[in-house]
């Protein structure tokens, strides 16, 4: 049975054949994120749909230079932060979901 299995698997591999670069140059463009104006600097709406949403971030880093007592230690300082903002148009009105992800002091 598994000889079977491994022998029909086999079969399918050599019947489709090698992939070449100019069997992938004949292949369609995958359609790109196209900007979204109406929401403001930033948003895209996404492929085949009329959703639109824009990632953004921030990360510091810097020396806590007050971190020991007598003032002689230092301690590295890290923060950072990742937004999702998506908004599409429904039968209701707007709709809007923000998610946001961060750690550290700022």
């Amino acid at each position: 049975m598994m000889r079977a299995v491994c022998g029909a698997i086999l079969a399918a591999l050599a019947a489709t054949g090698p992939v070449r670069a100019r069997d992938l140059a004949k292949a369609p463009a995958p359609e790109t994120a196209k900007p979204c104006p109406a929401y403001g600097a930033g948003f895209v709406r996404l492929p085949g749909s009329s959703t639109c949403t824009r990632l953004s971030g921030r990360v510091s880093a810097g020396a806590d230079l007050r971190a020991g007592r007598d003032g002689t230690a230092t301690a590295p300082t890290a923060a950072g932060r990742f937004a999702i903002d998506t908004r599409t148009e429904s039968d209701l009105g707007p709709v809007r979901t923000f998610v946001r992800i961060g750690n550290g002091r700022h």
